[in-house]
């Protein structure tokens, strides 16, 4: 993917997006840039990035948010999701939390829906996608 088609996909994806989030949180590293883009376009100021590792077959959240987001409407944004676990992590924590999440994102791969289906997603790829910032 270059910068251009990035631009396009974008604007695909936030005409997929309709609920008005109180804040979006990208997933570091990946979803960050795809996040910002995303809260500019949807005019959203409040914005978090959440770092999730994988550690071995698991997945752990190393930092965290510390903004009350009890009854918030959360967007939980990542380039694409591979297996879809450090997503699916990310959004039980941010529910744990009391708030209300939905997931976008570019693409998914087909296990990825074993684990979690975005609620936005452009489609189903079979392979790695190399985005501008990587």
């Amino acid at each position: 993917m270059d910068w251009p088609t990035f631009d396009k996909e974008i604007d695909q994806l936030i005409s997929k997006i309709d609920i008005k989030p109180d804040l979006i949180i990208g997933i570091a590293r990946g979803g960050v840039i795809p996040a910002v883009a995303v809260a500019n376009r949807l005019g959203i100021e409040q914005f978090h990035a959440l770092k999730v590792i994988r550690n071995g077959d698991k997945r752990e959240i190393i930092t965290k948010v510390t903004e009350i987001i009890e009854g918030k409407v959360v967007l939980l944004v990542d380039d694409m999701l591979e297996s879809g676990k450090g997503s699916k992590l990310a959004k039980e924590y941010l529910e744990d939390k009391g708030a209300k999440v939905v997931v976008a994102c570019f693409y998914v791969m087909p296990e990825t829906k074993q684990e979690i289906v975005p609620d936005y997603f452009l489609k189903t790829v079979d392979e790695i996608i190399k985005f501008p910032w990587e």
